[in-house]
């Protein structure tokens, strides 16, 4: 299995210790970040769901919704050996990971197996902000349903299409930049996410 799974979550918070995921969306990508399919589902968190002014989502849109363990044997397919691409890619794949362990799902995903395309628009947009709303903007991409996972996760696969082409067409508007903590932030680098996403050992949900 090659390609990337573009996903956003919504949570009721921003702690992956304290909070949990709401609803789940993923695009599947090819290598040449082609859609191949799209899924999303709404889960039940066992809790109330939060900031329903930022997401929408109310707590009896989740009453009936599947529990996290519930939706593996689903989700667990569209990622497994695929280079994990979010906008902020550190908050989801901490709350996946976190709700891994909850499940008693044997695995966590690397950051080497993901892309973050918040920080790769440092090298591949304009000079500006990074937030999804501005860096869609930018990269002239529509986000009509923000804050919602499916279509936060079609704007993330849309940012690496767009970074993509124009590594592509050897267009960079950085040739180095640094994150807000001072890291560096290396160009392609979806490249080496594909390889570590190879060897990342995916296991079979056992329910």
């Amino acid at each position: 299995m090659h390609g990337f799974a573009a996903i956003d979550l919504e949570t009721t918070g921003l702690s992956p210790s304290s909070d949990r995921i709401i609803e789940i969306g993923v695009v599947v990508l090819d290598e040449q970040c082609r859609e191949l399919e799209q899924w999303s589902t709404l889960v039940n968190p066992g809790r109330p769901v939060g900031a329903t002014f930022v997401h929408g989502i109310t707590d009896n849109d989740v009453a009936t919704a599947p529990s996290f363990t519930e939706i593996l044997p689903a989700l667990v397919p569209l990622l497994r050996g695929r280079a994990i691409v979010a906008h902020n890619a550190p908050f989801d794949v901490g709350f996946l990971n976190a709700a891994f362990g909850r499940a008693s799902f044997p695995l966590r995903i690397p950051a080497a197996a993901t892309v973050d395309t918040l920080e790769q628009s440092r090298i591949y947009l304009p000079e500006g902000r990074h937030s999804l709303v501005a860096a869609t903007a930018r990269a002239g991409i529509p986000l009509p349903t923000h804050h919602r996972a499916l279509g936060d996760a079609r704007a993330a696969a849309g940012l690496l299409r767009v970074y993509m082409e124009r590594e592509a067409g050897g267009v960079r508007f950085a040739e180095e930049a640094r994150t807000r903590d001072g890291a560096p932030v290396y160009p392609r680098s979806w490249m080496p996410a594909l390889k570590a996403a190879a060897y990342v050992p995916w296991p079979d949900p056992l329910f």
